[in-house]
């Protein structure tokens, strides 16, 4: 095979691959635009709506100062969770779980980070249950070292 047979067959393989995996992420990020347009409130608006909690906000505006050492994640919650008193519960709703943790530190190796949980309903924008604390990176979460690539 010649060179140029060669780079035009490398050619359209990566071409291939970038519109396939294109059309991945497009399906992906459709999918969660749909679940998200069947609530009242959308994670952006659930993780507004902790942030707006004075406790929270007090610790966020204390102990969050570095933006590329946090990873924010608000998903569904299944099952019973904690009410604001810490007794499991189940809401007769969908509740978005929200979490924002920091890294203490940009340092190698495992560290304590800062953590904020809330539950909100998709609903009415009701907040279940909001936490603050500070943990080991690997008694809460490792993916909070990989989403900041602390390694």
């Amino acid at each position: 095979m010649k060179s140029s047979q060669l780079s035009a067959v490398i050619a359209v393989t990566a071409f291939i691959i970038l519109l396939v995996g294109g059309s991945i992420i497009a399906t992906i990020d459709i999918q969660h635009l749909m679940q998200e347009n069947k609530y009242n409130i959308n994670s952006s608006q659930a993780q507004r709506i902790l942030l707006n909690d004075s406790n929270v906000s007090t610790y966020y505006r204390t102990y969050f100062h570095v933006q590329d050492w946090r990873v924010n994640r608000t998903t569904i919650a299944n099952g019973s969770i904690p009410n604001m008193y810490g007794r499991p519960t189940t809401p007769k709703e969908d509740v978005w779980k929200v979490e924002i943790m920091e890294r203490t530190c940009a340092c190698a190796g495992i560290k304590p980070i800062y953590v904020i949980e809330g539950y909100i309903s998709t609903n009415s924008g009701e907040v279940f249950n909001t936490s603050t604390k500070k943990v080991s990176e690997n008694s809460y979460d490792a993916s909070t070292c990989a989403s900041t690539t602390c390694h």
